[in-house]
């Protein structure tokens, strides 16, 4: 369901840094005459995402996610699945 004067929501379920369950809403948001593209997270205030805003955003989280790659991401810590014992 949407939230009030949000349309063509898209929720991205994710966790918050203690593990919590948390949603981030990214939608169009009834702006007087015209709709503009918005987030929000939960329920919290919605953040308005203007185009030249938007094209920022994205060029800074895909660094940040190549920033982390560099630092951590490339290490695999997921554990290894137990083998069976050989006879």
């Amino acid at each position: 369901m949407n939230a009030e004067g949000w349309r063509y929501e898209r929720v991205i379920p994710t966790v918050d840094p203690a593990g919590e369950p948390i949603r981030v809403v990214v939608g169009l948001i009834d702006q007087g005459d015209r709709l503009t593209a918005a987030l929000r997270v939960d329920d919290g205030k919605a953040a308005l995402v203007p185009l030249e805003t938007g094209g920022e955003l994205l060029k800074v989280l895909r660094e940040t996610l190549e920033s982390w790659w560099r630092l951590e991401g490339h290490r695999d810590l997921t554990p290894e699945p137990a083998r069976a014992a050989e006879p």
